[in-house]
Protein backbone atom coordinates (compact mmCIF):
# COMPACT_ATOMS: atom_id res chain seq x y z
CA UNK A 1 0.00 0.00 0.00
CA UNK A 2 2.80 2.45 0.85
CA UNK A 3 4.37 1.66 -2.53
CA UNK A 4 1.20 2.88 -4.27
CA UNK A 5 1.39 6.28 -2.55
CA UNK A 6 5.00 6.79 -3.63
CA UNK A 7 4.01 6.18 -7.26
CA UNK A 8 1.20 8.72 -7.27
CA UNK A 9 2.32 12.05 -8.67
CA UNK A 10 1.92 15.02 -6.36
CA UNK A 11 -0.40 16.87 -8.71
CA UNK A 12 -2.87 13.98 -8.78
CA UNK A 13 -2.76 13.77 -5.01
CA UNK A 14 -3.61 17.49 -4.63
CA UNK A 15 -6.31 17.38 -7.30
CA UNK A 16 -7.83 14.22 -5.78
CA UNK A 17 -7.90 15.70 -2.29
CA UNK A 18 -9.41 18.88 -3.74
CA UNK A 19 -12.26 17.06 -5.44
CA UNK A 20 -12.88 15.01 -2.28
CA UNK A 21 -13.15 18.21 -0.23
CA UNK A 22 -15.48 19.85 -2.74
CA UNK A 23 -17.71 16.76 -2.66
CA UNK A 24 -17.60 16.73 1.15
CA UNK A 25 -18.92 20.29 1.08
CA UNK A 26 -22.23 18.92 -0.15
CA UNK A 27 -22.67 17.33 3.28
CA UNK A 28 -21.41 20.32 5.27
CA UNK A 29 -22.95 23.31 3.50
CA UNK A 30 -20.88 26.04 5.15
CA UNK A 31 -18.53 27.00 2.28
CA UNK A 32 -15.31 26.12 4.09
CA UNK A 33 -14.41 22.77 2.57
CA UNK A 34 -15.36 24.08 -0.88
CA UNK A 35 -12.71 26.80 -0.84
CA UNK A 36 -10.08 24.53 0.72
CA UNK A 37 -10.86 22.01 -2.01
CA UNK A 38 -10.53 24.66 -4.72
CA UNK A 39 -7.17 25.70 -3.23
CA UNK A 40 -6.04 22.07 -3.36
CA UNK A 41 -7.15 21.70 -6.99
CA UNK A 42 -5.30 24.91 -7.96
CA UNK A 43 -2.19 23.62 -6.18
CA UNK A 44 -2.42 20.35 -8.14
CA UNK A 45 -2.82 22.24 -11.41
CA UNK A 46 0.18 24.43 -10.54
CA UNK A 47 2.25 21.28 -9.92
CA UNK A 48 1.03 19.85 -13.22
CA UNK A 49 2.11 23.05 -14.98
CA UNK A 50 5.63 22.70 -13.58
CA UNK A 51 5.74 24.38 -10.18
CA UNK A 52 8.55 22.90 -8.06
CA UNK A 53 7.32 20.31 -5.55
CA UNK A 54 10.22 20.60 -3.11
CA UNK A 55 10.88 22.72 0.01
CA UNK A 56 7.19 22.84 0.94
CA UNK A 57 6.25 25.15 -1.93
CA UNK A 58 2.96 23.32 -2.63
CA UNK A 59 1.99 23.55 1.04
CA UNK A 60 2.72 27.29 1.12
CA UNK A 61 0.68 27.82 -2.05
CA UNK A 62 -2.15 25.70 -0.66
CA UNK A 63 -2.19 27.58 2.66
CA UNK A 64 -2.07 30.98 0.98
CA UNK A 65 -4.82 30.11 -1.49
CA UNK A 66 -7.00 28.62 1.24
CA UNK A 67 -6.79 31.74 3.37
CA UNK A 68 -7.25 34.09 0.42
CA UNK A 69 -10.29 32.20 -0.89
CA UNK A 70 -11.89 31.87 2.54
CA UNK A 71 -11.40 35.51 3.45
CA UNK A 72 -12.02 36.96 0.01
CA UNK A 73 -14.86 34.93 -1.40
CA UNK A 74 -16.68 33.04 1.35
CA UNK A 75 -18.99 35.88 2.41
CA UNK A 76 -19.74 36.80 -1.21
CA UNK A 77 -20.53 33.22 -2.20
CA UNK A 78 -22.64 32.63 0.89
CA UNK A 79 -24.90 35.57 0.06
CA UNK A 80 -25.20 34.40 -3.57
CA UNK A 81 -25.84 30.73 -2.77
CA UNK A 82 -28.06 31.10 0.28
CA UNK A 83 -30.03 34.14 -0.83
CA UNK A 84 -32.53 35.89 1.38
CA UNK A 85 -35.16 33.16 1.62
CA UNK A 86 -34.09 32.11 5.11
CA UNK A 87 -34.13 35.64 6.49
CA UNK A 88 -37.51 36.50 5.00
CA UNK A 89 -39.37 33.76 6.86
CA UNK A 90 -37.75 34.03 10.30
CA UNK A 91 -40.91 35.21 12.05
CA UNK A 92 -43.37 33.35 9.84
CA UNK A 93 -44.22 30.90 12.64
CA UNK A 94 -44.88 33.74 15.08
CA UNK A 95 -46.54 36.82 13.61
CA UNK A 96 -50.32 36.65 13.62
CA UNK A 97 -50.49 33.61 15.90
CA UNK A 98 -52.52 33.47 19.09
CA UNK A 99 -50.95 33.34 22.53
CA UNK A 100 -52.55 32.95 25.93
CA UNK A 101 -51.68 35.32 28.77
CA UNK A 102 -50.08 33.40 31.67
CA UNK A 103 -49.06 36.17 34.06
CA UNK A 104 -48.18 39.83 34.33
CA UNK A 105 -49.87 42.61 32.38
CA UNK A 106 -51.27 43.94 35.66
CA UNK A 107 -50.62 46.89 37.98
CA UNK A 108 -47.37 45.31 39.21
CA UNK A 109 -45.97 44.82 35.69
CA UNK A 110 -47.88 47.01 33.24
CA UNK A 111 -47.37 46.13 29.59
CA UNK A 112 -45.11 43.16 30.38
CA UNK A 113 -45.76 39.55 31.24
CA UNK A 114 -45.56 35.90 30.22
CA UNK A 115 -47.55 34.21 27.48
CA UNK A 116 -47.94 30.62 26.36
CA UNK A 117 -47.18 29.82 22.73
CA UNK A 118 -46.97 26.24 21.42
CA UNK A 119 -46.56 24.83 24.90
CA UNK A 120 -43.68 27.12 25.89
CA UNK A 121 -43.68 30.18 28.12
CA UNK A 122 -42.41 33.40 26.51
CA UNK A 123 -41.64 36.90 27.73
CA UNK A 124 -44.05 39.34 26.15
CA UNK A 125 -44.61 43.05 25.86
CA UNK A 126 -47.75 44.93 24.89
CA UNK A 127 -48.90 48.50 24.34
CA UNK A 128 -51.91 47.58 26.46
CA UNK A 129 -50.90 47.91 30.08
CA UNK A 130 -53.34 45.36 31.47
CA UNK A 131 -54.52 42.07 29.99
CA UNK A 132 -56.45 39.45 31.99
CA UNK A 133 -54.77 36.11 32.71
CA UNK A 134 -56.20 33.41 30.47
CA UNK A 135 -57.18 35.81 27.68
CA UNK A 136 -55.80 35.57 24.19
CA UNK A 137 -53.72 38.01 22.15
CA UNK A 138 -51.95 37.98 18.80
CA UNK A 139 -48.22 38.12 18.17
CA UNK A 140 -47.41 41.33 16.29
CA UNK A 141 -43.64 40.86 16.09
CA UNK A 142 -40.71 39.17 17.77
CA UNK A 143 -37.25 40.24 18.89
CA UNK A 144 -35.20 37.17 19.84
CA UNK A 145 -37.16 35.60 22.72
CA UNK A 146 -39.42 38.61 23.39
CA UNK A 147 -42.84 38.59 21.78
CA UNK A 148 -44.68 41.82 21.09
CA UNK A 149 -48.38 41.15 21.39
CA UNK A 150 -51.62 42.99 20.81
CA UNK A 151 -55.29 42.24 21.10
CA UNK A 152 -57.44 41.26 18.13
CA UNK A 153 -58.97 44.75 17.99
CA UNK A 154 -55.61 46.43 17.20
Amino acid sequence: MAEYFTQVDAQYFWIGIGFALVLAEVLMGNFILFFIGIASIITGVALWLGMPADNGVPFLLFAGLSIALLVGLRSKMRSVAVGDVASSSVDEDFVGRDVQIESGFDAASPGRGRVSYRGASWNAKSDQLQLPVGSFAKIMSRDSNLLFIGTSEE
